[in-house]
């Protein structure tokens, strides 16, 4: 079995699911937030994608262990799925934010919508950078190597709540510990930042539902010119997450299309994109993942597998699985005698991908019951918080 062969991240996948269909993740069945309403397709999809970010990762990690670099896999399937994860992650936060605008006529609760990010979002984070901290110490030998303020900055990168990237620390390289999952939360929040500006066209209907497709017409005019221009082509993603938004909003109604086919036009999009495309990044396979997406919403169940139980508790713990599976691959190859195992035979390699997978799925529950769901209580009480401090100083000034 070649180390890059396609089968294992099917098989692994499989495994997963039946994992998440035990008792272990009965926790994950309670939903995260209070949002009554949902695509339960893309609460399918979430798990899906952080796993197929993972097995990028892990098939990274082969030839990492043989040339000490951290980069793409000689494998076209491989280089393209962790890409193909994170923009898939990127047009349901599009989508999901921009669909929140246009329902409420661009005049959402800002101040609830960005307390509720950062208590979603920086306390598993917060783990992460702890984690990373805790690592590089233990390899530094809690000797410090670098000025104390240039030590002190990098920490506090990392502590940052992903608004800042989190590079090295103490001059040892931290993406093998994090697996540079981190740079996406930083477009996560430069998009909830915009949010500020495009709401105000969301209050206009017809100018709601043109903006993201004319954004995303106007992008793909200019990346013509600026082809390698990679903010554009972040910004092109959660365009093309809002424009499915635009579309939802002006054709409310699903179509009647057959669940087979809706279902075999997602397959077929997924199949192109990651094992006829050079790089996921770009303008057509991005158009193709659109498509994709846009299935989903109008209701692609993949044969049924997104609505699966096992399916939608991989989705619930799925920032989990995303955020801290840096930290699991690292451990499960910090041993010399493993590493020796994992070059010599495929098969090894990927049993032991298959043993970190579970463990990462069992961690990411865990966090999630006792980091995620605890962090989203508290967001809801700090902004019920801030509502009566607001209102006693209204009180006050009438």
């Amino acid at each position: 079995m070649s180390f890059y062969a396609v089968w294992p991240y099917f098989v692994c996948s499989a495994l997963i699911l039946l994992l998440a269909n035990t008792p272990l993740l009965g926790v994950a069945d309670l939903p995260p937030t209070t949002i009554p309403a949902r695509t339960q397709t893309i609460d399918g999809l979430r798990g899906f994608l952080a796993l197929a970010v993972f097995f990028h990762h892990a098939a990274i990690y082969h030839q990492y262990l043989i040339t000490d670099l951290w980069d793409v896999p000689p494998s076209r399937f491989y280089a393209n799925l962790g890409p193909i994860g994170v923009a898939l992650f990127f047009m349901i936060t599009g989508y999901l934010f921009w669909t929140k605008m246009l329902e409420t006529k661009g005049r959402p609760d800002l101040l609830k919508l960005y307390v509720g990010r950062i208590f979603r979002i920086v306390p598993l984070y917060l783990l992460l950078g702890f984690i990373v901290i805790l690592f590089v110490g233990y390899l530094t030998e809690w000797s410090v190597k670098e000025s104390k303020i240039k030590l002190t900055i990098e920490v506090a990168r990392w502590l940052s709540g992903g608004l800042l990237l989190g590079g090295d620390i103490n001059s040892i390289h931290t993406i093998e510990i994090s697996a540079g999952v981190t740079w996406t939360l930083q477009y996560e929040w430069l998009f909830y930042a915009s949010l500020i500006f495009t709401c105000l066209f969301a209050r206009h209907r017809v100018l709601g539902a043109l903006l993201p497709i004319a954004g995303s017409l106007a992008i793909i005019l200019i990346r013509m010119w600026h082809p390698n221009h990679i903010s554009l082509v972040q910004a092109l993603i959660f365009l093309v997450g809002m424009t499915a938004g635009s579309m939802k909003a002006m054709i409310y109604k699903s179509p009647n299309i057959p669940q087979y086919f809706i279902s075999t036009v997602v397959l077929i999009c997924f199949l192109y994109v990651a094992f006829g495309c050079n790089n996921v990044f770009e303008t057509v396979p991005i158009i193709i993942l659109g498509i994709l997406f846009l299935s989903i919403i109008y209701g692609a169940t993949v044969y049924g597998l997104l609505l699966l139980r096992p399916t939608k508790r991989l989705g619930d713990v799925s920032y989990g699985i995303y955020l801290l599976q840096g930290p699991i691959l690292y451990l499960a190859f910090a041993s010399p005698s493993v590493r020796s195992w994992a070059t010599a035979s495929a098969w090894d390699h990927w049993s032991i991908v298959l043993i970190a997978a579970g463990a990462l799925v069992l961690l990411a529950t865990l966090s999630h019951s006792l980091i995620e769901r605890p962090g989203i209580k508290a967001g809801l009480w700090i902004f019920q918080m801030l509502i009566t401090i607001r209102r006693r100083i209204g009180l006050a000034r009438s």
